[in-house]
């Protein structure tokens, strides 16, 4: 390893150590900007798998108390037979958590909830990412909708492991699919509850609404967990670790950590769950032949089989390799027993060491779970004795079977990224939704993998580190003649508790001779509907008087009108009153023509409004249309309680 810090890097260290020193122990202290030399497993943002993961595992009443064996049979969680005398934690006996255990974490009252892994290929920005699940929405076998109850990261808690989200309500049963009274998930999708959730590409932060996929019911045959992933890396020890609190069996379970310098390469295995020999066990660094069989191609077309730890296998003419054990499992010197207790999250690391051409020819990662092999469970498989008296009844999650998964290689580094914000929210492009910022530097270099992570400071003196390029502080000049203007997004305040006030911020820029101001108005709805105060009667944008009425129903909270210089970039925020939803309404201050975000209400009956993705729009300023570039004024926002 050659990692070499800057003195620039100093913020950097000292913002990541206090945040590990954090002992709550709440899901919500991983909510913090920190995304660290985090992997990217794929060249989009996208669902690998949102798959139901088990039912009534979270929230067990009793579990805390002598009688705990019995509380778990009583409501359904399989039990492991463990000899007392290893004085196993609880998580060695069962995968349920106690009532108020989850509770405490996740802030809330839960019982007998069940939960769903939403395997991502990009890391999901923690900041954009609400504890109340309200960015996602399930669809139920019977068709209704449910939204999750609570999201959050754990148990991926590390600072490179956030790309899974695990959300946790009232999903199903465990009848199965066909059977009267089933119910089960049958999809998730992501939607825009006006903090829109975002991930980090290898250029910076992307919007993840509106990706959706099926989800699969873990109570039949062949639906047991399965690799989604594999990565193939350089190791380094930038990203690992998170908030002590969260998780205590995360801390020291690097490569590094268990291996020393044998730690060359880090083929790090993505799963669409927790990977469990029963349900509730713990897979042990040196399993990895019990699990998994890794395969080189040569150039003959032969391939090789790795199938055991620590033997050097010869891969041709290209060197040889060697597994050195699993990683990311306990804190290195945890005793390796039946007591065992791993992090249970969704990686796994093989730990490789040999020739950087071998490794080149690596090719895929076999599980095949059968004969020899080991299949493995998520947690609410049946542990090792389900049929022990009085035990639970079951039915429980099934195995894995045979799957091969290929192997992207990323020696060179190119497929990680890394974000952090150590002063809170930096100023973003409303075009690009890039941070903006000037360069200070080079802070962080590992001189092995290639990762580099660069410091900068927006215009407010806010620094933030990233391996991309932030945006600089000028506003974006956009192509025009655009012949297809898309709908905006409305500000909707309706998903908040009505009788309170929300906030509205953001950032906006300016790319016009012609100034203008932005106001926002009260509509009935999407359609642009306006109550006028006079007669009460609700008015079309297409109708006699809406103008007017528009004009009566402005916003007049403090900093809700934008005004900005040509080529600048600001931040602006306002409030507003929940339950409600508002329009923009555009005003060139130059000519005094007004423009709003229905075409029919504009004197020129022309689109003036252009949707930018989710909570963001473009604007022409100028009669008919200008020169339809719609970058005169680009607005973005978030709506917060």
């Amino acid at each position: 390893m050659a990692i070499r810090y800057t003195a620039l890097a100093d913020p950097l260290k000292a913002y990541i150590e206090q945040d590990q020193e954090n002992t709550s122990g709440t899901a919500s202290t991983l909510l913090t900007p920190i995304n660290y030399n985090a992997d990217l497993f794929a060249d989009e943002a996208k669902f690998f798998t949102g798959n139901y993961g088990f039912d009534g595992y979270i929230g067990v009443p009793g579990l805390l108390g002598p009688g705990a064996e019995q509380a778990a049979a009583q409501y359904n969680a399989a039990w492991e037979s463990v000899d007392p005398d290893l004085n196993p934690a609880l998580r060695a006996l069962t995968s349920a958590g106690s009532l108020f255990g989850s509770s405490a974490v996740y802030g809330m009252d839960l019982l007998l909830q069940d939960t769903m892994p939403l395997v991502f290929s990009y890391p999901v920005l923690p900041t954009t990412l609400d504890g109340d699940g309200s960015d996602f929405q399930v669809t139920l076998n019977d068709g209704s909708l449910v939204s999750p109850a609570y999201a959050g990261f754990l148990p991926n808690l590390e600072y490179n492991e956030r790309q899974t989200v695990v959300v946790g309500g009232d999903f199903g049963n465990r009848l199965t699919p066909g059977s009267q009274g089933a119910r089960y998930p049958v999809s998730i999708r992501i939607v825009n509850d006006g903090t829109p959730l975002q991930m980090l590409s290898a250029s910076g932060p992307v919007f993840a609404t509106d990706l959706s996929i099926d989800s699969s019911n873990p109570y039949v045959a062949g639906n047991g967990p399965k690799l989604v992933a594999a990565k193939l890396n350089t190791f380094s020890p930038l990203g690992e670790g998170g908030p002590i609190g969260a998780g205590a069996t995360s801390a020291s379970n690097s490569g590094s950590d268990l291996y020393g310098e044998q730690s060359q390469y880090r083929l790090r295995l993505y799963t669409s769950a927790g990977f469990s020999p029963d349900g509730i066990a713990s897979l042990l660094p040196n399993e990895f032949s019990k699990y998994f069989i890794l395969e080189a191609n040569v150039d003959n077309g032969e391939t090789i089989s790795i199938t055991k730890s620590n033997q050097n296998y010869t891969i041709g003419d290209y060197g040889s390799i060697n597994v050195v054990g699993i990683a990311d499992l306990a804190p290195a010197g945890t005793t390796e027993n039946a007591a065992y207790v791993e992090d249970h999250d969704n990686y796994y690391d093989i730990i490789l060491e040999g020739d950087l051409s071998a490794m080149k020819r690596l090719s895929s990662v076999r599980m095949p779970s059968s004969g020899n092999y080991q299949a493995v469970y998520n947690p609410g498989g049946p542990g090792n004795n389900p049929e022990a008296s009085g035990a639970a009844p079951g039915p429980f999650t099934v195995p894995s079977i045979d799957h091969t998964v290929a192997i992207t290689n990323d020696l060179n580094g190119a497929m990680t990224a890394t974000y952090v914000e150590i002063d809170g929210d930096v100023l973003k492009n409303p075009w690009s939704n890039l941070p903006v910022g000037t360069l200070l530097g080079l802070a962080v270099e590992d001189t092995l993998s290639g990762q580099k992570i660069y410091a900068y400071e927006d215009p407010d003196g806010r620094r933030f580190y990233s391996s991309f390029a932030a945006s600089k502080d000028l506003a974006t000049d956009l192509p025009g003649d655009l012949l297809t203007p898309k709908a905006i997004d409305l500000i909707d305040t309706t998903g908040f508790a009505t009788d309170s006030s929300v906030s509205i911020s953001g950032s906006f820029s300016r790319s016009a001779s012609n100034g203008s101001i932005l106001q926002f108005y009260e509509v009935t709805g999407s359609d642009g509907g306006v109550v006028d105060p006079v007669t009460g009667h609700t008015l079309m944008p297409d109708e006699n008087g809406y103008n007017d009425a528009a004009i009566s129903n402005l916003l007049t909270s403090r900093n809700s009108s934008l005004i900005i210089k040509n080529k600048q970039i600001n931040s602006f925020q306002f409030s507003a009153e929940a339950g409600k939803f508002y329009a923009p309404l555009l005003t060139n201050q130059d000519t005094d023509e007004q423009f709003f975000a229905f075409a029919e209400a504009n004197r020129d009956n022309a689109e003036h409004f252009n949707a930018l993705g989710s909570n963001g729009f473009g604007v022409e300023n100028l009669f008919g249309g200008g020169d339809k570039d719609f970058d005169d004024m680009i607005v973005r926002y978030t709506i917060t309680a």
